[in-house]
């Protein structure tokens, strides 16, 4: 998402129009759910995705046709069984895309997609209004809680139709919603944090490195990581305060501290832990929780070793499977009603 928006930033430096392309409703089986983007020039497809097929090279040809005419457009591409022979498609469902052209001279253009980016690397809860008309006075809206883009009526309103449409001063906007991503804490910032954090930062994790050594927090050892903090591993709380919509990752130099570590964090409402371990190192940790009075129910929000099972060796296949259970329990949240 960021990709995207800092791409336009650098289309709109250059003097150089293009076309946003937007998911804006997905039924059934499709290859991208409501919300995937990408960019169309002149050239081409710039950045991003939809989904990749025939459905994204027809996407990407009314692109180029509405970079010609200046326009707005919607289209509708029925994946329906009968038609996904046609369309080159394996999967079934409907798709619904919006084309937004997007001139580089457009009046305060480049502080919305400013703000927005900085929302984004800042994770907070924030709207993102597109505009679906045609004729459009300005193509995209970005607030938070703290604005006064809209009236308050507006905004309950929106609070009713997330992401659906909303009808505001006559123009009409495809609403989306983006909540605070729940963050991944890595205590520990050796070999695997420094391999692990490019691959979570590539997936749209936001990162938080934890060490008790300055020196394995520079800016050199972690450039992509959102946060560096220096912490006591005996008091994580006097610096951090958990959510249960986010992650742990313990992997710090020493069995005790990891140890410490899993202790304050099983006092807290965050859903993930994971440990790195080997088998023996697993059953031993239980085992102590288990003696210090700690339940079954505790020890199973423990994921020790850590990761999906893939036979990993090297730091960047350990980043990997790490990544990999984050993704799958990220997954998991996301279904959640």
């Amino acid at each position: 998402m960021i990709k995207i928006f800092e791409k336009l930033l650098e289309l709109i430096d250059h003097n150089q129009d293009s076309v946003l392309v937007t998911v804006i409703e997905s039924t059934g089986s499709t290859p991208r759910e409501k919300g995937a983007r990408m960019i169309v020039t002149k050239a081409g497809r710039a950045s991003g995705t939809i989904g990749g097929g025939t459905i994204e090279y027809l996407a990407e040809e009314l692109g180029k046709i509405c970079l010609e005419e200046k326009r707005n457009r919607i289209k509708d591409y029925n994946l329906a069984p009968n038609e996904v022979a046609d369309l080159g498609m394996i999967c079934g469902g409907q798709v619904k895309v919006l084309f937004q052209y997007i001139h580089p001279k457009q009046e305060g253009l480049v502080e919305v997609f400013t703000k927005l980016i900085d929302l984004l690397k800042m994770n907070q809860h924030f709207w993102l209004l597109s505009s679906i008309c045609e004729e459009q006075n300005m193509p995209f809206l970005v607030f938070n809680d703290d604005d006064n883009y809209l009236e308050k009526k507006s905004y309950e309103n929106l609070e009713e139709v997330r992401n659906r449409y909303l009808e505001e001063k006559g123009e009409k906007y495809f609403i989306e919603e983006f909540s605070q991503q729940g963050k991944v804490y890595i205590f520990g910032g050796g070999h695997v944090a420094q391999a692990l954090v490019p691959v979570l930062r590539e997936l749209d994790f936001y990162c938080v490195v934890l060490e008790d050594r300055e020196d394995f927090l520079s800016e050199d050892l972690f450039p992509k990581a959102n946060e560096r903090l220096l912490v006591d591993f005996n008091k994580v709380g006097a610096k951090v305060t958990f959510t249960e919509k986010d992650y742990a990752v313990v992997i710090t130099r020493s069995h005790q501290f990891d140890y410490e570590i899993q202790k304050q964090l099983l006092a807290t409402p965050i859903d993930y832990i994971g440990v790195m371990g080997s088998k023996r190192k697993t059953a031993t940790q239980k085992e102590l929780l288990k003696e210090e009075g700690y339940s079954l129910m505790d020890m199973e929000r423990i994921y020790m070793p850590i990761g999906i099972e893939i036979k990993a060796e090297t730091l960047k296949e350990l980043a990997i499977s790490i990544s990999g259970e984050l993704i799958l329990k990220r997954a998991c949240k996301n279904e959640k009603p």
